[in-house]
């Protein structure tokens, strides 16, 4: 009986037969994983540490990816120069990616390109980015990527004061995420939600100290 391996015992055997797409593989999910949970740093920790020449060009798109959304939203929270250069970077190199196959990567490179916007603090620019970013996820026909672009949206309209319209989009995201099965991130978004909930906001600022 095989049981379910932890992120350390598939290293010691990627290592010991020497897989390098199987420790690629391991990576990318730690990286996912820590992506899914909004755990910036633990992203840009396994980022730095595994330069692009140990993936092939499937794993780079998501390496991108990962690695720009959390760039970039850490360079607006810690105004650091080195996470923009990175964020910047995943911009380039995925817009290169859209010119080659937009149907893939329209919506990557759309996504970025939204949240560097909003880095420059062109807000008007950023969400109509963000909302062509969903309708390229929609056509990719990838319900998880779409779940993302709504879920990075909803959370870019409350942390600018559109609260109604965040919580629409972070509601969306999540019937997204069931559709998926995604169900570890159905718990964690809906109790994202309930705490962003415009109604739960209102009563807490109403609520004497």
């Amino acid at each position: 009986e095989v049981g379910i391996k932890s992120y350390e015992e598939l290293e010691e055997i990627g290592k010991n037969t020497n897989s390098q797409l199987l420790l690629r593989r391991i990576l990318m999910s730690q990286m996912g994983n820590h992506f899914y949970d909004r755990n910036w740093v633990k992203v840009m920790e396994l980022f730095e540490k595994n330069p692009p020449s140990k993936f092939n060009n499937v794993l780079v798109t998501g390496r991108a990816l990962y690695g720009g959304v959390a760039s970039l939203t850490l360079a607006r929270q810690t105004h650091e120069l080195k996470w923009r250069r990175i964020g910047e970077e995943a911009v380039e190199k995925m817009t290169k990616y859209e010119k080659v196959s937009s149907a893939n990567f329209s919506w990557v490179a759309k996504l970025l390109r939204a949240e560097l916007h909003y880095l420059n603090g062109n807000l008007e620019l950023s969400e109509a980015t963000f909302k062509a970013s969903i309708r390229a996820a929609r056509d990719n026909q990838c319900v998880h990527n779409e779940a993302l672009v709504h879920e990075l949206y909803g959370i870019f309209c409350i942390e600018n004061e559109m609260v109604d319209n965040g919580a629409k989009q972070l509601q969306m995201a999540l019937e997204k995420y069931k559709q998926w099965g995604a169900t570890n991130k159905v718990n964690d978004l809906q109790m994202f939600i309930d705490i962003v909930d415009p109604t739960s906001l209102r009563a807490l600022m109403n609520t004497p100290i």
